[in-house]
């Protein structure tokens, strides 16, 4: 009895250990996997102020738009854009992407977020939406201004990116998938709402996951992580378990022994 009370005691403190260390370990790996998520988007909005620094620098003008936006592209975007004054006139690559060009700040879709970003001057995300070429993909709209020669800074238009959903995240994502664990990558709708919408996950429900939180494009994100097989004892614990009950069974089996000997030693 004394020998299982002190098993139980033991198991239940190396259970709690164990669950800790898994815990720690996976909230340490959504923050990390969360930074790593948001330097892949950063990477698309540093596309959109190159853009907004050429515009700048050209006084309200783009010269060369495709030769820089083919220098720009990579395996995650989608399209370049541009849209002056709120409506898209040029787009790269241009070949299947034409319904693109359309006029942001009056399309019913789109009308309210992007004129929240020009009266705001903030760079907004929205999305995740269907692709015509298939997949998913988000806009992100950098608002740009001009200064006039008054002094002036006026709404010239957005530098936009399409990137591609999950393929921007990839590296992140079969980091995760090697170390056995399932996640859900989750933004909010809008700046104003905190409804939130799955962007890409591995596919499963989310049991009790840790959650790391951060700001990006005006836009809430949220990583939840969990081992694949959940917060169970792993092998360790039930191997502890076994063998804890195994040496319990010999002492009391050489015990009994000692008591029996002892006993018959006394009948004679």
């Amino acid at each position: 009895m004394i020998g299982l009370v002190v098993l139980v005691n033991i198991g239940i403190r190396a259970d709690s250990s164990q669950r800790d260390l898994i815990r720690s370990r996976a909230e340490l790996n959504a923050v990390t996997y969360a930074d790593h998520m948001k330097a892949d988007i950063v990477r698309g909005i540093d596309i959109t102020n190159t853009f907004e620094q050429i515009v700048i620098s050209e006084n309200g003008k783009i010269s060369m738009f495709s030769k820089v936006a083919e220098n720009m592209m990579a395996d995650y975007i989608q399209s370049i854009q541009i849209a002056p004054d709120g409506v898209v006139t040029e787009i790269y690559p241009e070949a299947g992407n034409k319904a693109g060009k359309i006029d942001l700040i009056h399309d019913k879709e789109r009308g309210k977020i992007s004129c929240y970003a020009r009266d705001n001057d903030v760079i907004i995300m929205q999305g995740p939406f269907s692709l015509k070429q298939g997949g998913t993909g988000i806009a992100v709209r950098n608002p740009v201004y001009v200064e006039q020669k008054n002094g002036e800074r006026t709404f010239w238009g957005f530098t936009i990116v399409i990137i591609r959903v999950p393929d921007i995240f990839a590296d992140s994502i079969k980091s995760l998938t090697d170390f056995r664990y399932e996640y859900k990558l989750s933004k909010s709708i809008a700046p104003w709402d905190e409804t939130y919408e799955e962007v890409y996950g591995s596919g499963v429900e989310m049991i009790d996951p840790v959650i790391y939180t951060f700001e990006l494009g005006d836009n809430q994100w949220v990583l939840e992580v969990m081992p694949e097989n959940g917060w169970n004892i792993n092998e360790k614990l039930y191997r502890l378990w076994g063998y804890g009950l195994l040496i319990v069974l010999l002492l009391t089996g050489f015990v009994f022994m000692i008591m029996l000997l002892h006993r018959n030693r006394k009948k004679q």
